[in-house]
């Protein structure tokens, strides 16, 4: 399974895959894309690799297609395996002796949750070990919603250190995989083709560039379109900040899996007696009279990022008296019993609210506190007289 725990999946993908007749939908791309990541992690390890797998859940999970719709992963995969597709649409790899259509994945098998999966013969080499290819962030594909977008996307990004080609209105209409039937007016191929993809790109914080365009006439008809891609400084900058922040995470993660990492984060609102832990799995969790949590992931990046931006709060720091009492004895009960002159016995509950340290009395053991009392008619009282930790430890509690 691939890392999820991250702000980016790069994938280096054949130039001539990027430029494809677009013919399908975004989710069999985003699923083809993972596939083809996937496949080549295992090409890298074995060559002579030819059937790659991966288990079902992952797709669904990443993709967002819902963790039990099977049914429509099978749907999905199905059109991919049957689906001709046109390769290296404009000629960006000269040397390619590949132009033609083949089907995405030319085969695929389900099994026990886990699907097998093969590409044509004829292009395998091709699209595992690339010589000209774009960097594909999966993260960034998974965040696109429109098919026109990622197919810009990846447009964009095989051609991010030189000038996308000016192309005529039929062959980006090819790269889009519009029919001739579809938005044959070109307000609305501009309208829910062209603006749609670069609006959606252009919000996308996690893209390192925005894309504007140009339209080119001949008389009263457009004929061409060039797009042009302007790096954004802030996003550079933020993703250099991300990678410093997830491989200092990394590198916590391995050093203390298994361990408790610190407690005393009041500032972001925690109790100084929460403990924090990572488990096996690498996850973050904490610990609270003795029960474990595992952090969902937002509250569990805010702990993170706060200690990643203070690091000396990485550490354990024992419990003061003061913090045992507010932890483990406030709110609890104490019963008084009183015997009257005629042998009548009276039964008083009070509440502990908080604890306070007499500060006019000293000792190298231990401090003492007055104590914060909640009465059963609701009224509170400090007590009069200051106790020793120990002596308020061993009070008649209910």
């Amino acid at each position: 399974m691939l890392n999820m725990n991250t702000n980016e999946i790069i994938i280096d993908k054949n130039s001539s895959s990027i430029q494809i007749s677009n013919k399908i939908t975004a989710i069999q791309r985003k699923c083809y894309n993972y596939m083809l990541k996937v496949a080549k992690n295992e090409f890298k390890k074995d060559k002579n690799k030819k059937i790659f797998s991966v288990s079902a859940e992952e797709l669904l999970v990443f993709f967002g297609i819902g963790d039990n719709n099977y049914s429509r992963l099978k749907k999905e995969l199905s059109i991919l395996n049957r689906t001709q597709i046109q390769y290296n649409i404009l000629g960006k790899n000269k040397r390619s002796k590949f132009f033609g259509a083949f089907t995405l994945i030319s085969a695929f098998e389900y099994s026990k949750g886990v699907i097998s999966y093969s590409f044509p013969e004829k292009i395998i080499s091709m699209i595992l070990n690339p010589k000209m290819f774009g960097k594909i962030n999966l993260i960034v594909i998974k965040s696109l919603r429109s098919r026109y977008s990622i197919a810009l996307y990846e447009l964009a990004e095989d051609y991010i250190n030189v000038q996308i080609p000016k192309m005529s209105i039929e062959k980006f209409r090819e790269l889009m995989g519009i029919e001739e039937h579809q938005y044959y007016k070109f307000g609305m191929f501009k309208k829910y083709v062209i603006d749609v993809a670069v609006n959606e790109i252009n919000d996308r914080e996690n893209i390192s560039f925005t894309i504007t365009y140009e339209l080119e006439k001949k008389g009263q008809k457009i004929t061409h379109i060039k797009f042009t891609t302007h790096k954004k400084e802030e996003v550079l900058q933020l993703k250099d900040r991300q990678k410093k922040f997830y491989g200092w995470k990394k590198e916590i993660v391995d050093k203390y899996k298994n361990q408790t990492i610190c407690n005393n984060l009041t500032e972001i609102g925690y109790l100084k007696w929460t403990f924090f832990y990572i488990n096996q799995d690498g996850f973050l969790g904490k610990i609270i009279n003795d029960s474990r949590t595992i952090l969902d992931k937002e509250e569990a990046l805010k702990v993170w990022e706060y200690l990643y931006q203070n690091p000396s709060k990485m550490t354990i720091e024992p419990l003061s008296q003061y913090d045992i009492l507010m932890k483990d004895f406030k709110d609890r009960k104490v019963e008084q019993v009183t015997t009257t002159v005629f042998g009548d016995k009276t039964v008083i509950t009070s509440k502990f609210i908080d604890f306070k340290i007499d500060r006019d009395k000293d000792s190298e053991m231990f401090d003492y506190f007055f104590i914060k009392i909640q009465r059963e008619d609701d009224s509170i009282i400090w007590s009069k007289n200051s106790f020793s930790f120990d002596d308020i430890v061993v009070m008649n509690f209910v």
